[in-house]
């Protein structure tokens, strides 16, 4: 691997305004930054459970040990991210200067920290994807809680748990097959008409047992208490292909997927649907980002420019306050939490520099990942991507409270990206297959 030093001992002060497509902020003068006093380090944050609980490995271990060969004049702090709280962004073309001016401010950034930057080249699987996330997600939505909506119009969670009258009946239908647990399970949800965890209880009995009319009624019920509840949608996709409708299947499985995008269950009946086995569309390469013993941030991702600049890019998001409060438009204090913003400013990033790459003499490195995401978003944007994607694979609890413009830009995605048809003409590129289809002619 190899160890490049990214750092001065120079702050800077980001004045900028974000649009909401997330257009980069106007970069200063170098004379204005240079005079610009450096910001006090944040307070230590104490270390998340969730990260005391999963110890890194002897591999990555050894990367935070290795020594650097350059001084560390001022400790980075351990950083991990508020999993209280998630910021959202719309979804919108992205302007063709965007990403380089993304890429050229990150840059920046990273060499003007007061930190010492240490990056190096490794594979995927070196990730912590747990400091980076958080706790790995539950493989199905939690049936105990619903969605409501605030009076501004978001959304929250609440809990959403059985009545104890109903208790009796649930207990009775534990360990029974689908039929003989059909009539206690609708007993309960009865006497627990605001609970859409019996109900789906109830839909997912009645399939089992080839009651399409009551599976469809326990999930119409579900869905007129909370219409972002995940198993309402994907028991509607299920009793729809059952009976041969599979345009409608296709559209309720696709919001499923789109409220919880980690539900094994339901790309279980995504795949019975398309009748083939589900490429995902292209994946970015998540780093391993982490504050060695010494107090240098080092980062270790793939060698193409792609991955290091969107690593970078991560990087400056958890260490950078100055960077956060030009992105996100918040205060320097605010603690570092995870967001749409973030991954689309990062893939951006990303994108720029693969673009700056690609148009140096040479022959240019490969790499068509850059290449695809780069079609996207000039066709759709990223936001949707970077959510399904990226956020959906790790926290995708956050996805069922997503706005209702940016919940439908997530489902036209997943019908239009992940769920259609593979072209026979297309070019076929491991791992990337769904999405290259339907992008359509490579940009010039």
């Amino acid at each position: 691997m190899t160890t490049r030093r990214a750092a001065r001992p120079v702050a800077i002060l980001l004045a900028a305004f974000l649009l909401p497509a997330c257009a980069p902020p106007k970069a200063q003068s170098s004379a204005a930054k240079a005079k610009t006093p450096s910001p006090a380090a944040p307070r230590q944050a104490p270390i998340p459970s969730w990260i005391q609980s999963s110890p890194y490995d002897p591999a990555q271990l050894a990367l935070l040990n290795t020594p650097v060969d350059a001084p560390i004049q001022e400790r980075a702090p351990r950083t991990y991210p508020d999993l209280s709280r998630f910021t959202f962004t719309g979804e919108t073309p992205i302007r063709t200067a965007d990403p380089g001016t993304w890429a050229d401010l990150v840059a920046e950034v990273v060499e003007q920290s007061p930190f010492l930057y240490v990056f190096r080249d490794g594979p995927e699987s070196i990730a912590n994807v747990t400091a980076l996330f958080g706790p790995g997600a539950e493989p199905e939505p939690d049936p105990w809680e619903r969605a409501v909506m605030r009076p501004d119009g978001s959304w929250e969670q609440m809990p959403a748990l059985p009545e104890d009258a109903s208790r009796e009946h649930l207990d009775k239908a534990a360990g029974l097959g689908p039929r003989e647990a059909l009539d206690p399970l609708k007993k309960a949800a009865e006497l627990s008409p605001q609970c859409p965890g019996v109900l789906a209880m109830v839909g997912d009995a009645a399939l089992g047992c080839g009651d399409l009319v009551a599976a469809e009624e326990a999930a119409n019920k579900a869905l007129a208490l909370d219409p972002l509840y995940p198993q309402g949608h994907r028991i509607l996709a299920e009793v729809l292909l059952r009976r041969s409708d599979r345009a409608r299947a296709r559209a309720s499985i696709a919001r499923a997927l789109a409220l919880y995008p980690a539900s094994k269950r339901g790309w279980q009946v995504a795949e019975a649907i398309a009748g083939r086995e589900i490429a995902r569309a292209v994946t970015v390469p998540q780093p391993f980002i982490e504050v060695s013993p010494a107090g240098a941030v080092v980062v270790v991702t793939c060698n193409r420019p792609m991955c290091e600049r969107y690593a970078a890019c991560k990087a400056a998001m958890r260490y950078e306050p100055q960077f956060r409060k030009a992105v996100l438009a918040q205060k320097t204090d605010a603690p570092y939490h995870l967001s749409a913003t973030e991954e689309v400013v990062c893939l951006q990033a990303g994108i720029g520099a693969h673009l700056r790459a690609r148009n140096q003499p040479g022959p240019p490195e490969p790499d068509p990942t850059a290449e695809l995401l780069w079609r996207l978003a000039k066709e759709k944007g990223l936001t949707a991507y970077a959510m399904f994607e990226i956020v959906g694979r790790h926290r995708p609890e956050w996805l069922r409270l997503a706005p209702k413009a940016l919940h439908d830009a997530i489902t036209d995605y997943v019908l239009d990206k992940v769920l259609a048809s593979p072209s026979p003409a297309s070019p076929a590129i491991p791992g990337t297959a769904v999405i290259t289809a339907s992008l359509g002619p490579a940009a010039p």
